[in-house]
């Protein structure tokens, strides 16, 4: 299901959105998968060098994967994750999967599940020039109700890598996608996503 506000799939997730909560339709734009212009690398780094040596470009999650387990007696874990990234600036289109997923679980006293994921590796392109970046820095929070309910959030906020070998990059998070379920009797399961973040694009 997909969400034509915050320009989000949801897989699992049916009727409203659990972002913004307008209703999810069942396909997203078409202009939002085609595959963008591609750039040679040589030109890709022109470009960058013709706007000061730096470039930023907006990212939107896309598509987003959730699990979850559970675990004796009331134990519930929730995982999330952005699966998909797009972007454009300056005519590059940047598109950019996860290949690498972390997970942990904690619990705490009586019976709290917190259920912890985040992406450590995504890879894609730069107008169909292949990069990589790897996370730097991952937070985690928790949260619960009552009785025995309780909910794990990560994401991360910061990953780096490079585009060949005369671009590099960072990305940030600025803003996360939160979302907690309940299931009967009481398990609670949380979960947490990259919902956007800049790119920055710099010559090594």
């Amino acid at each position: 299901m997909y969400c034509a506000i915050c320009e989000c799939e949801y897989k699992g997730w049916y009727g409203k959105c659990p972002n913004c909560k307008n209703p999810l339709v069942n396909e997203p734009h078409l202009d939002l998968l085609s595959s963008g212009e591609q750039i040679s690398y040589e030109r890709l780094v022109e470009i960058i060098h013709e706007n000061g040596g730096a470039l930023e470009v907006d990212l939107a999650t896309i598509e987003v994967n959730k699990s979850k387990s559970f675990r004796f007696p009331w134990l519930g874990y929730g995982y999330a994750w952005a699966k998909r990234m797009r972007g454009a600036s300056q005519g590059i289109t940047v598109d950019f999967y996860t290949i690498e997923v972390g997970k942990d679980r904690k619990f705490a006293f009586p019976y709290l599940g917190h259920g912890y994921a985040w992406g450590k590796a995504i890879q894609g392109s730069l107008a169909g020039n292949e990069a990589t970046l790897k996370a730097k820095k991952v937070t985690r929070k928790r949260g619960w109700n009552f009785p025995y309910f309780g909910y794990g959030y990560a994401w991360t906020e910061v990953m780096s890598g490079s585009c060949g070998e005369k671009l590099n990059l960072e990305l940030i998070t600025t803003k996360v996608g939160k979302n907690h379920r309940m299931r009967f009797p009481y398990f609670g399961f949380g979960y947490a996503w990259v919902d956007k973040a800049k790119l920055s694009i710099s010559l090594n």
